[in-house]
């Protein structure tokens, strides 16, 4: 049993009793136990409503790419560079693709090797080559006077050929046999896949891509041709 106040009075008044023994007056009445839950039943619903995000910024839309965000994602291409002769003044350009490593790596020490194709162009006469970070390393190979000749494989797109090629002793070029034939097939092409026996290696497979190249190797012709 517990004491309140009388509201009239003030006197101490038993929470049992119906009215107050001193003047009369009822009794204040007690809370309820399922009052005081609906009461924070509804305190807990406006907390979580004023806590919600609102509308305008769940429904927000996402941004779209903008053009920088486009470009930073484009295809690697072709690029070109130019040389000098400081003796004759004779200019060579070279148009290539980016570096691109095998498609599976290869083993020490030959893991950070990577290669371009490039075709390049001096004096009116073309040539297309390939382009290693280290001198290729390579099995059955024809040796002759100074250089070595390579008969493999070459994928154009879905189109599988046979080509040869052949690497001056200890040089870090392969150049085509047929260096119209490779022109041609570049100009028509959106990828190359090259296959190597790589000595130590299983069969070594490098991809190169030709986005761009045309513009590229039209450039390089420009240039020789003045």
């Amino acid at each position: 049993m517990a004491l309140v106040k009388c509201k009239e009075c003030g006197e101490q008044v038993s929470t049992e009793a119906k009215t107050c023994p001193k003047c009369g007056a009822k009794a204040p009445k007690k809370t309820s136990l399922f009052t005081w839950i609906v009461l924070i039943f509804i305190l807990l619903i406006i907390y979580s409503a004023n806590q919600a995000p609102t509308s305008s910024s769940s429904s927000k839309p996402a941004p779209s790419l903008t053009a920088e965000t486009k470009k930073a994602k484009k295809v690697p291409s072709w690029s070109t560079s130019t040389s000098k002769d400081e003796m004759t003044g004779k200019l060579s350009a070279h148009a290539h693709s980016p570096n691109t490593s095998p498609t599976k790596v290869m083993s020490f020490p030959y893991s950070d090797v990577s290669a371009w194709l490039g075709v390049g162009c001096k004096n009116g006469s073309e040539w297309v080559y390939i382009g290693f970070s280290k001198s290729p390393n390579l099995t059955n190979t024809e040796t002759e006077d100074g250089y070595s000749v390579i008969r493999t494989r070459i994928k154009w797109n879905g189109k599988v050929e046979n080509v040869v090629l052949h690497q001056d002793w200890g040089a870090k070029f392969l150049h085509f046999r047929d260096d119209a034939s490779a022109l041609a097939k570049i100009a028509a092409s959106n990828t190359a896949l090259l296959e190597l026996q790589w000595h130590g290696q299983q069969s070594t497979y490098f991809e190169f891509t030709l986005n761009g190249s045309s513009k590229a190797i039209s450039e390089i012709k420009a240039k020789c041709a003045k």
